[in-house]
């Protein structure tokens, strides 16, 4: 069981401990190896659950001095910490008591009990597992599921849905094997569902770990988002060249873009043409000023409207690509190579 947000994420906490003292109480009674299983998947679920909680308050505080950033990288650093969790209660508990059964067979007591413990958690987590893939639909829009798990910057989204895959397979699995040793008097079936559900786990634990591992190293921000900011650049007529972009995934669906522009001085300075022309008729009927005023107000004029123009572009950035949550447009006096505008990725 488990959901996105910090609320729904605090509720899935207590709706896993729940089923944990649950399933505990239903393995005591069984002496299932699957059933161990499933509570220990459901213990492990719980701590996840902490983590992620713990994770998402953390890192919705804003930036300060000390992180200019912010703190978004606190979501992929809980959620690595409970991959690591999952790996470790999730698959080596599970695998080595599955592997514990095999050679040293324990003897089971079936009750009906068992099957109605199992029947709970697979309602219960089945359900959460079809709201964690509306909500995985609603924010992949016209993505493929595939390419949405791959680039997602949400890990606590990722972990939600392959926790409650395996939580209600899990279910399944456990009781097909608890149900095989009991038609056939062979606990093997019910050892072997225990090891199953374990490297499922493992495996989960596995991708989540490689998945926040990047994510703390903070990769490129989605190829299609950077080409779009680009082609928005490309048609300002105030841009020559936009040279050395750099992009960075800083949280969860929140982004850094930086670039080096080449302004058109030229642009910028046809706004000022009236003003330029009321200078020159002034000095031509006589009035008083020099050179050095007239290119030091110039001056200023350009400056300040560089900086207007650059605020503009950010903003601009901002509201076009809400994910944006940091942009810096360097000014970068290099000559362009070309009358042609150029953008150079990398």
């Amino acid at each position: 069981m488990a959901a996105g947000s910090g609320g729904a994420v605090f509720l899935a906490l207590l709706g896993n401990g729940l089923l944990t003292v649950i399933k505990f109480i239903a393995f005591l009674l069984s002496n299932s190896p699957a059933m161990l299983s499933e509570a220990v998947h459901s213990l492990a679920d719980t701590a996840n659950q902490a983590l992620l909680f713990v994770g998402i308050r953390r890192s919705e505080r804003p930036a300060d001095s000390r992180y200019h950033w912010g703190y978004g990288g606190e979501r992929f650093l809980f959620a690595l910490l409970s991959a690591i969790g999952i790996f470790v209660l999730g698959c080596g508990v599970t695998v080595y008591h599955g592997v514990h059964s095999l050679f040293d067979p324990p003897a089971l007591s079936f009750s009906w009990v068992t099957y109605l413990v199992l029947a709970v958690a697979l309602v219960v987590d089945g359900f959460v597992f079809v709201t964690a893939l509306r909500e995985v639909a609603t924010k992949k829009g016209d993505q493929s599921l595939w390419h949405f798990i791959k680039t997602s910057s949400d890990p606590t989204l990722l972990a939600v849905l392959f926790e409650d895959f395996v939580a209600s397979v899990g279910v399944l699995i456990a009781m097909a094997g608890i149900g095989l040793a009991q038609i056939t008097g062979n606990v093997y079936f019910d050892a072997a569902s225990s090891i199953i559900i374990g490297l499922m786990l493992g495996f989960i634990a596995i991708w989540l770990g490689f998945r926040n591992r990047e994510l703390i190293l903070g990769p490129s921000i989605p190829k299609d988002l950077e080409a779009e900011v680009l082609a928005f650049l490309r048609d300002q007529p105030s841009i020559e060249n936009v040279r050395r972009v750099r992009t960075r995934i800083v949280a969860s669906d929140k982004f850094a873009f930086a670039a080096e522009v080449d302004y058109d001085g030229a642009y910028l300075g046809k706004q000022h043409s009236t003003w330029v022309a009321e200078k020159i008729a002034g000095f031509m009927a006589g009035e008083r000023g020099d050179a050095d005023e007239f290119a030091g107000e110039f001056g200023e004029r350009l400056l300040d409207a560089l900086s207007a123009e650059v605020d503009r572009l950010e903003a601009e950035l901002r509201k076009r690509f809400p994910r944006l949550v940091f942009v810096d447009l360097e000014s970068d006096d290099c000559e362009a190579t070309s009358s042609q505008k150029k953008i150079h990725p990398r």
